[in-house]
């Protein structure tokens, strides 16, 4: 049985820039993910200074295996097509009753991924994800438009790794949308597409795994700089170096493969000097 989007579905994301909401895992399967994470975040917290985890399905297998859920894969091929790579995998969380925030953005601003029609974020919830505790914004339909000038606010509480913002023109904020979903249910999102958050002012915490996915024909277009991605589904194209898929959490083939591909674009390793710092802490791997 596949989960492939319906016409309806695939209207609102041509529209709006987003579908959703998407059932991927139970509820309670979601739930029960929620103390391998903290887990996860424990076991990895003196490698990286950075404001999330990045990339942590190179060192473990169940981050993997869900970013290769096959509910989520074919939802991503009814709008990419059949061959697709993987080139990130980040958790948001935001800890109850925490300042932190996601700055207005547009994911592809700097990654250097075209064609950028050809890529999409699907965003999964782990917990509740509603406008109390932080769930995603968007402004529909600014996918559409050009790409939009993203100013730097260091220290503003902005979890992005590069504390960029994009600053509104009058009357955006009223056009925006909550993304609430329940644990366990996704969005997709286009790469253009306007979107943030705002704080956890509730007393529950807020995770999700942010995926990014790409057909297989897009390509990196940054100069002079290396980039990798995991084939997921279909046929590649040779565009990155592929990604190992770890035979076990944490083990040293898998730990080796995260040091070197931290620092590569998808890592943000190449992001600039602000996130490789905070990204490749190399030192503290192991």
């Amino acid at each position: 049985m596949t989960h492939s989007l319906s016409a309806a579905q695939i209207d609102q994301f041509e529209n709006d820039g987003i579908v959703y909401p998407i059932r991927v895992l139970g509820q309670s399967e979601a739930v029960s993910l929620q103390p391998r994470y903290e887990a996860l975040r424990d076991r990895m917290a003196e490698w990286s200074t950075a404001k999330q985890l990045p990339k942590s399905y190179l060192v473990s297998r169940w981050v993997n295996d869900l970013m290769r859920h096959p509910t989520i894969l074919d939802a991503v091929e009814s709008l990419l097509g059949p061959d697709i790579l993987c080139w990130a995998a980040t958790f948001f969380a935001k800890e109850p009753n925490n300042a932190g925030f996601v700055g207005w953005h547009q994911d592809i601003t700097y990654w250097g991924l075209e064609p950028g029609d050809k890529v999409v974020t699907a965003w999964l919830a782990l917990t509740d994800a509603k406008s109390d505790n932080g769930c995603m914004c968007t402004i529909p339909g600014t996918h559409k438009s050009s790409l939009r000038k993203h100013e730097f606010k260091p220290g503003s509480g902005n979890l992005l790794a590069g504390d960029q913002e994009v600053v509104l023109n009058a009357g955006e904020e009223k056009m925006s949308q909550h993304i609430e979903l329940e644990p366990g249910e996704m969005s997709i999102h286009h790469s253009h597409l306007l979107h943030g958050s705002v704080a956890n002012s509730s007393s529950r915490p807020r995770i999700g795994l942010s995926i990014n996915y790409f057909a297989a024909q897009v390509r990196q277009t940054i100069p002079n700089i290396s980039d990798s991605a995991t084939l997921v589904r279909g046929q590649d194209r040779g565009h990155f170096e592929l990604e190992p898929r770890p035979k076990a959490e944490f083990d040293a083939d898998s730990i080796a493969a995260y040091k070197k591909f931290i620092q590569s674009q998808s890592g943000l390793g190449a992001y600039d000097d602000r996130a490789a710092s905070a990204y490749a802490r190399l030192e503290a791997i192991a």
